[in-house]
């Protein structure tokens, strides 16, 4: 089975550190997007590859970069990895034998959730037509995402395989103040875009067509 985890490395290399060895036997298979700002992450002690975009990248960027990665490799199924999570080599086996059971009984699914999507795995022929809206860099990027899947007739199986986030997650920008203060500026007016394009918050949408508009 071809499968790569990839997460994205932006600060705190201590927790990516962690992240990545905590997939034990898979450590190999882990492509990290050094998204930082200087673009000179190495980790010489870490057996994963280190994958460097143009510029550094947001998450909705991360997301369609990994995507296409996925595409060109030929792998069946991809994890996305957050980089302040702690996950181990069962999670990641348990996951990958039910997403073959899943596609192999014909169930239409496009991700698995652990922890929400602090370990998800990504089902590739299903969403080769998707992408991240990149209106949306950081939140509400993912829950765009996960109702368009939902639109089309795909699946999100959760499967409630343990993997922690580290204290409460976001730690990026937890680390930063200039990130912290871009979100914090900023969330207000991605989520009323989240609101126009789909008539709602979240759980609450009534479009099922972006803003409304009716398909073709």
């Amino acid at each position: 089975m071809d499968f790569q985890i990839y997460t994205m490395y932006v600060n705190r290399q201590d927790l990516l550190e962690n992240a990545v060895r905590s997939v034990g036997e898979y450590v190999d298979r882990v492509v990290v997007l050094d998204n930082s700002a200087k673009q000179d992450l190495a980790l010489p002690d870490v057996a994963c590859e280190i994958v460097v975009p143009p510029v550094p990248l947001f998450c909705s960027q991360s997301y369609n970069l990994i995507l296409k990665l996925a595409i060109e490799r030929n792998q069946e199924f991809f994890f996305i990895m957050h980089s302040d999570a702690v996950a181990s080599a069962q999670a990641v086996g348990e996951c990958l034998t039910l997403g073959s059971t899943l596609k192999r009984d014909g169930v239409p699914w496009g991700v698995m959730f652990t922890n929400y999507d602090v370990l998800c795995l990504h089902n590739t022929d299903a969403l080769r037509d998707f992408r991240w809206d990149q209106n949306l860099p950081l939140y509400y990027t993912d829950v765009d995402f996960y109702y368009r899947l939902r639109l089309a007739g795909l699946q999100i199986i959760h499967s409630r395989l343990k993997v922690e986030h580290v204290s409460g997650g976001s730690q990026t920008m937890k680390s930063d103040m200039a990130t912290d203060k871009f979100v914090r500026t900023n969330y207000p007016a991605w989520r009323h875009y989240y609101i126009e394009k789909w008539g709602g918050d979240r759980d609450l949408e009534t479009f099922t067509t972006p803003f409304g508009i009716p398909a073709g």
